[in-house]
């Protein structure tokens, strides 16, 4: 991944600042060197399908012991990872434990009720499977349906960068040439040229929260791409004709 304010053709001549978020086009006559340079920054965007589900599920109970409800929640979240590794999901990990007493308010007092027990998991695996995989989860133990987010591969994000940051640069020697035609201006070189950033969205993430019980035959997922952005700036030298 290219990283920000990376410079392929050494350092700007000019000192103007640019707007990395809008873009721009400024004129900057380099008394010192004698030299006009036209200043250009261009943003280049690609959206990319994501193809892999990140999800995170809870098992939770509840009962009168901290040791009943820490047994069951133990045995019930042990059936979960079982058949969570036997569907061959990738990065399972437990991402929370949590046991604490439960009480009951009434008239200013404060009754012991009972202990409620939730563990955490997190996952990854392909769109086209999550479904299953979640009802294969509820089936077994799962109550609780935390979380989902969507991501694009590794290879598919670094090809979209390298798309977004190729579409800012020929986007900033559009910009240039139009500038230059109609202002009657000669485009000489490029002097200088820096990405100013280069990077995508974070993963969708989508909430979700159901019990049991609305479990259907197969859930439907469906991932939301994510949004690769790159923003370049080029300095180019240019003439009076």
């Amino acid at each position: 991944m290219l990283a920000d304010n990376d410079s392929l053709l050494g350092e700007n001549s000019s000192a103007a600042a640019r707007d990395p978020l809008t873009g721009g086009i400024s004129f900057n006559n380099d008394i010192d060197s004698d030299r006009n340079i036209l200043e250009v920054t261009s943003i280049g965007e690609v959206t990319v399908p994501t193809s892999i589900t990140t999800v995170d599920l809870g098992i939770e109970v509840q009962g009168e012991t901290a040791q009943e409800v820490q047994q069951e929640v133990a045995q019930q979240t042990t059936n979960v990872v079982d058949v969570l590794e036997k569907l061959e999901v990738k990065e399972l990990q437990t991402t929370s434990v949590r046991l604490f007493p439960v009480y009951s308010f009434e008239n200013d007092t404060r009754t012991l009720t009972g202990f409620e027990a939730r563990n955490s998991l997190s996952f990854e695996l392909p769109n086209q499977e999550a479904g299953a995989a979640i009802d294969a989860a509820v089936a077994a133990g799962a109550n609780q349906i935390q979380n989902i987010s969507f991501s694009a591969s590794d290879e598919a994000l670094q090809q979209a960068r390298l798309q977004a940051l190729k579409q800012a640069i020929e986007q900033a020697q559009t910009e240039a040439a139009t500038v230059f035609d109609t202002l009657n201006l000669v485009s000489q070189e490029i002097v200088g040229i820096e990405i100013l950033s280069v990077g995508e969205s974070n993963p969708i993430s989508q909430p979700l929260r159901f019990e049991a019980s609305a479990a259907r035959d197969t859930t439907p997922i469906i991932g939301s791409p994510q949004t690769v952005q790159a923003t370049v700036a080029l300095d180019i030298l240019y003439s009076e004709q």
